[in-house]
């Protein structure tokens, strides 16, 4: 989600023919022609268990749900257009590039009743930088004066970065300026939480039914494993929802969610990237699959702080090691590109002159042995759903010719995102999917000094530090594009803080009457997604 640069997206065409007349003929968003069928939406993904406290969270599928019924200040679109929410248009800063002064829009209230004021949006970032939440993105925003303080358990209060004129406006002030401050407040990390209902829930808040917000849609049941149901907002400010319930149903593994889209019993999913080949040519399903492109980038990510990693030759003969086109082939379906870098081409700060990464295994051998390192082996943690682990142990037999031993475990995703955060995590097959197409959003968010340490990467180096941070204040596209593009090259080409793999295609399946099926990047909202009744697939008896 940045400045003005587009993320793709991606329409169900089919879906969206004739949608407009039908949907007038079956009266608005008021249901079928004889206006007893409800409309419902029925999505299927895997549960993260994390809760649906966006602060506490960095999940897409998590924020799937919360974007629903948390809302930000800001929006992005699945068109990757900025727009308001609760506000009433998108602030500007003032003449010292740190002032951002905003206002709420009439009427707008959370779920329970409560008017928004502008002092639940002072709590919510309140919240985000009191070190007892610990608060995973903060550092999209503690550039608001007093942040670094208050993380730092030096004051309590964020009044030199929230001002409040009245329960209508407010003001916020930066220390220093930051270029994409204004994106940062259209993704879910900015959610804005009722005070009195979030205080009351404590260490609860985002589990079970203990989530309230001012969105389109609010909880209406929530068993924290098996499924999550919401219903239609009917006081919300900006229009009455399309959907009467969308229903998230969690499953184990893709070949349960799939038989389960197939079966009818879901309208719309992710589509793994190890089955494309099979429902692209599935005559029952093959009409029903959309591939788009993300702004992602799939790699081997490292631990820059285990012995075993220490000398860049290790690091650069086991990126030779791996012969990407074969994975991409046999085991994503050829849904990629073989990377040249970090950033995607997409992106400003994309090095067009760069090569592709090459596989090299004689070259990966020599270097390991002008390195002195013999027999080693590596310990790779990776979540035991989707394609990770069929990466790895494809990496595994690719490592092992080159005199690397890497051993396999797949987990819960629980105690994946526990790990890792801990900084367990030796070796890994992630995939980094920025909320926008923003350098910053990139290299920074992962490769900084100051979150890097969280995401189990300990990546440390001073001048790379230098460049993201002259990148955040530059005003000038061309120069800020030409910064993460020396950044880029420190980070990935010199120390190889990360093996990049390639640029990933993703797909989903979508029943011929889910309407406006779109994904931005890989965060699949139900925001602007409606049901066509009429349409003679549609289910009418569940």
């Amino acid at each position: 989600m940045s400045e003005n640069i587009s993320r793709r997206s991606f329409v169900k065409a089919s879906a969206l023919a004739g949608t407009s007349a039908m949907l007038a003929a079956c009266g608005g968003n008021g249901g079928s022609a004889s206006g007893d069928v409800k409309k419902k939406l029925f999505f299927g993904q895997s549960n993260p268990k994390e809760g649906l406290d966006m602060q506490k969270s960095t999940n897409s599928g998590e924020s799937a749900i919360a974007d629903s019924i948390v809302e930000s200040p800001l929006r992005w679109t699945e068109d990757n257009v900025l727009v308001t929410t609760f506000l009433t248009e998108i602030p500007s800063f003032e003449a010292d590039g740190l002032t951002l002064p905003c206002e709420i829009k009439e009427g707008v209230k959370f779920h329970d009743g409560t008017p928004l004021t502008s002092a639940d949006v002072k709590y919510s970032f309140e919240r985000m930088f009191t070190p007892a939440t610990a608060a995973k993105s903060t550092y999209m925003y503690d550039m608001l004066a007093g942040a670094q303080e208050m993380l730092a358990g030096e004051k309590d209060n964020l009044d030199d970065g929230i001002t409040i004129e009245d329960d209508r406006h407010f003001t916020f002030h930066l220390a220093q300026p930051m270029v994409t401050f204004i994106n940062n407040l259209g993704i879910s990390y900015a959610h804005i939480f009722p005070k009195d209902a979030c205080e009351a829930a404590g260490d609860q808040w985002g589990l079970g039914l203990n989530m309230i917000g001012t969105g389109k849609y609010k909880l209406s049941e929530n068993d924290d494993t098996t499924e999550v149901v919401l219903v239609k907002n009917e006081e919300y400010y900006d229009g009455e929802p399309a959907l009467d319930e969308v229903h998230y149903v969690f499953y184990d593994d893709n070949s349960t969610k799939l038989n389960a889209f197939v079966a009818g019993e879901i309208d719309w999913c992710d589509l793994d990237a190890s089955l494309l080949e099979e429902y692209s040519k599935n005559a029952e399903t093959a009409d029903k699959v959309v591939l788009y492109d993300t702004l992602g980038v799939m790699f081997i990510a490292l631990n820059n702080s285990s012995a075993n990693l220490s000398d860049y030759r290790v690091r650069q003969a086991l990126s030779l090691g791996i012969n990407r086109e074969e994975i991409l082939t046999n085991i994503m379906g050829g849904a990629g590109t073989v990377a040249s870098g970090w950033v995607c081409p997409t992106t400003p700060g994309w090095d067009k002159d760069a090569p592709a990464f090459a596989y090299d295994p004689d070259q990966a051998k020599a270097l390991l042995a002008e390195a002195g390192v013999s027999d080693l082996t590596l310990k790779c943690e990776t979540r035991s759903s989707g394609s990770y682990v069929d990466i790895m142990t494809a990496v595994q037999g690719m490592w092992k010719e080159i005199g690397v031993t890497l051993e396999v475990q797949g987990v819960d995703s629980g105690v994946w995102s526990d790990d890792r955060a801990a900084g367990n995590i030796e070796v890994d097959c992630l995939g980094w999917f920025p909320l926008y197409a923003d350098a910053d959003n990139h290299l920074y968010t992962y490769f900084a000094h100051t979150s890097s340490d969280t995401k189990s990467v300990f990546y440390h180096n001073d001048e790379f530090d230098a460049l993201v941070d002259q990148a955040r204040v530059e005003l000038d596209a061309d120069k800020r594009a030409d910064l993460y593009k020396q950044a880029e090259d420190i980070a990935i080409r010199h120390d190889m803080a990360c093996i990049p793999l390639w640029w990933p295609k993703r797909s989903f399946v979508a029943q011929p009457y889910v309407v406006n099926a779109k994904v931005g990047n890989l965060i699949y909202h139900m925001i602007d997604v409606d049901v066509d009744p009429t349409n003679e697939a549609y289910p009418t008896d569940r």
